[in-house]
């Protein structure tokens, strides 16, 4: 039986004006080899002039830093360098934080106390294209968004699990229940749930309404 080649490590970059927080990050991922940290920074500008000059895959950035917002640094990334992706790495639970993050352009947001494993499928979702949202975030989130008619599509698809935007993915395409559940292994009936989880989140009501959704989303 033959292998395919190993996929290139995800490239990371650290800003985070604490030494401890930095110092723990890199003992949570030295051990997973899919991911390496190539720099890190304690403010914005030096968090700047490292992403530019060493292009990284994703940045994990703290929302507060001594000589600027971690907003204004998430904006100028996605300006300077817009193929890395950002992960913000904070211990703020206020869910208005989120929406302002992926208004400035943030694929992901994560609470530090997350364990070593959920941080490095965080990275690897982020890396891949997909949106991250911290479980314990979601439900405050909804409800927030619920109330933020204006909110953009793929501000909403944050709210989804990764087994809930697969399922919208194939009802993109235009799959039925049975077949979305033959290609995920999943029963109609379990397909059915997953839909009404995500039409509910979506703050939709109608399958064509999360299939424009999502692939609006993927425009943004």
């Amino acid at each position: 039986m033959t292998t395919g080649p190993t996929p290139p490590a995800v490239k990371v970059v650290m800003i985070d004006d604490s030494s401890i927080i930095r110092l723990g990050l890199r003992a949570a991922l030295e051990d997973r080899v899919e991911i390496q940290i190539i720099g890190e920074a304690a403010n914005g500008h030096d968090g700047l002039a490292l992403v530019e000059k060493l292009q990284p895959d994703v940045v994990l950035l703290d929302l507060r830093l001594p000589d600027q917002s971690g907003l204004d640094v998430c904006r100028e990334i996605g300006r300077r360098r817009p193929g890395s992706r950002v992960l913000i790495l904070t211990s703020s639970t206020d869910e208005r934080n989120v929406h302002d993050a992926v208004a400035a352009g943030a694929q992901g947001y994560l609470l530090k106390e997350s364990d070593s494993t959920s941080l490095a499928h965080a990275i690897r979702q982020v890396a891949s294209g997909h949106s991250v949202l911290d479980p314990s975030l979601t439900d405050h989130v909804v409800r927030l968004m619920k109330n933020r008619p204006e909110a953009r599509p793929v501000e909403k698809l944050m709210l989804l699990s990764g087994q809930e935007r697969k399922v919208l993915a194939l009802l993109s395409e235009g799959l039925t229940n049975k077949e979305i559940g033959e290609r995920l292994n999943l029963t109609e009936k379990t397909v059915k749930n997953y839909l009404a989880t995500v039409f509910d989140k979506l703050g939709v009501a109608r399958r064509a309404q999360a299939a424009t959704l999502y692939t609006e989303a993927q425009h943004q």
